[in-house]
C-alpha cells in the first residue's frame, strides 16, 4: 500500500493541521490511519493513500450537507445496522448476484453484519477486475470470510494473490508493505473503508441507524 506523509497530506488537500486532528477527534478519520514511521527528520506521521485522499474528499463534499456529528454516524463503522437481510441486500448492485446466493452458506446465516456485507463487495469487485468466474468468485469468497472474521473491522486491508493458479487472500490491521518470493503474484489490494464509506452514503436507509 503506498503512503503520504501528513506534510504531503495538507498540501495536496488544502486541509489544514487542525482540521485534520479535529476531524480525528469527531470520529470522521479512524485513529489506525495515523502510521507513525521513522524518516530522516525523526518521527513523521504517515497514511494510506488511498484510503485518507478518498476519506478527505468525502468529508470536503459533505461537510456543507451535513454537520460533523451527521458526518460521523454516516462514515463511522459503529453506525452500522447491526444486521442487514438477504432481501434487503438484492438492492446493492455492488454485489454479484452468483455470491449473493451464498452468503447464507458463507455467513452461516441470512442475516449479516455490515463488515460481511463490505467483505462481499470487496471481493465481488475484485473478482470482476481480476476477470474470475463465478465459482472462483465464489470460493475466494469462502477463503477470504474465515480469515477475515478474525479481525471483524472495515478499518482492515486485504491483499489478494495467486500461488500457481489458486487465488488467496491475506488480512491486515494496517497498511504493510509485504515482500513475496517469486512463486507468488500480487494482484490486488483493497482497503475496506474505501468501500464502506461509498456503499452507506448510496444505501443510506439501509446501513445507516
Amino acid at each position: 500500500m503506498n503512503l503520504i506523509s501528513k506534510k504531503d497530506l495538507l498540501a495536496v488537500t488544502g486541509i489544514s493541521y487542525g482540521q485534520l486532528y479535529r476531524w480525528k477527534r469527531e470520529r470522521l478519520i479512524p485513529e489506525e490511519w495515523f502510521l507513525k514511521q521513522s524518516a530522516y527528520t525523526g518521527q513523521e506521521t504517515f497514511f494510506p493513500r488511498e484510503q485518507i485522499l478518498s476519506r478527505i474528499k468525502s468529508i470536503l463534499d459533505l461537510k456543507d450537507i451535513y454537520s460533523l456529528e451527521e458526518l460521523a454516524k454516516i462514515l463511522s463503522p459503529e453506525s452500522s445496522v447491526e444486521k442487514i437481510s438477504l432481501g434487503d441486500l438484492t438492492e446493492v448492485e455492488e454485489i454479484n448476484k452468483e455470491l449473493l446466493e451464498v452468503l447464507p452458506e458463507v455467513f452461516g446465516e441470512d442475516q449479516f453484519e455490515f463488515f460481511e456485507v463490505a467483505l462481499s463487495i470487496a471481493i465481488s469487485q475484485a473478482a470482476e477486475r481480476l476477470g474470475l468466474s463465478g465459482e472462483a468468485a465464489k470460493n475466494l469468497l469462502k477463503k477470504s470470510a474465515a480469515a477475515a472474521l478474525k479481525h471483524k473491522t472495515v478499518t482492515i486491508f486485504c491483499t489478494i494473490f495467486t500461488v500457481g493458479e489458486e487465488y488467496h487472500t491475506v488480512f491486515t490491521p494496517n497498511s504493510v508493505a509485504m515482500s513475496f518470493d517469486n512463486e507468488v503474484e500480487l494482484k490486488e489490494e483493497l482497503a475496506l473503508s474505501e468501500i464502506t464509506d461509498k456503499i452507506k452514503m448510496k444505501y443510506k436507509h439501509l446501513f445507516i441507524k
